[in-house]
C-alpha cells in the first residue's frame, strides 16, 4: 500500500508540475547534512527524492524532500511534502471544503493539493511547502514538522 502510494505521489507530481521544468540537482549534500545533523533516519528513492521516515522528534508521518528543483524561468524551488491515507470519491467534496478552509486559514507555509489515483477511483491529499534554493536549515525543519502536523491533523479530524 505504501509503495502505491509513493508511487502514486511521485506520478502525480511529475503531472502536477509540468508547467515548471525540474532538474536534478548535481550536488544535492546540502540536504543530506542537514538531515544527518537532524539526527533523522531518511532513505533516497530511485528518483533521488529524500523520505524522512516517521516516528522522530515531532515528525509524526513521512515527509518528503523532492532531490528535483522545479524552475519558473530561473527560480529555483524545492518541495516539501507529505501525503494522507486515500480520501473516497464519496468523501471528496467535503475533505476539499474543509482543505480550502485549511490553506486560507491555518497553514502558513505550504497548502492542500489533491491528486486523484486514476485507476482506482480514489484521491490523495498532499501537503505541500515551496523552499526556494537556498532557504535556510530552519525553514526546512519548520516546513518538515509542518508537512508531517497538517497530515496528521486532517487524519485525525476527517478520515476514519
Amino acid at each position: 500500500m505504501k509503495v502505491l502510494k509513493s508511487a502514486l505521489i511521485c506520478l502525480a507530481f511529475t503531472t502536477l508540475f509540468a508547467s515548471c521544468s525540474a532538474r536534478p540537482l548535481k550536488n544535492n549534500s546540502r540536504i543530506t547534512r542537514f538531515l544527518e545533523s537532524e539526527k533523522w533516519d531518511y532513505r533516497i528513492d530511485n528518483e533521488g527524492d529524500f523520505m524522512i521516515v516517521s516516528g522522530q522528534d515531532s515528525i509524526s508521518r513521512e515527509v518528503w524532500i523532492r532531490g528535483h528543483l522545479n524552475y519558473s524561468g530561473e527560480v529555483a524551488v524545492r518541495e516539501i511534502f507529505s501525503a494522507s491515507s486515500f480520501i473516497s470519491e464519496s468523501d471528496l467534496d467535503s475533505v476539499s471544503r474543509v482543505l480550502l478552509e485549511d490553506n486560507m486559514q491555518t497553514r502558513i507555509m505550504g497548502s492542500w493539493s489533491i491528486i486523484r489515483d486514476e485507476g482506482q477511483n480514489r484521491f490523495v491529499a498532499v501537503y505541500i511547502i515551496k523552499a526556494g534554493l537556498n532557504a535556510d536549515k530552519s525553514y526546512i525543519k519548520q516546513g518538515v514538522m509542518e508537512a508531517s502536523e497538517a497530515v496528521d491533523t486532517l487524519e485525525r479530524v476527517l478520515l476514519p
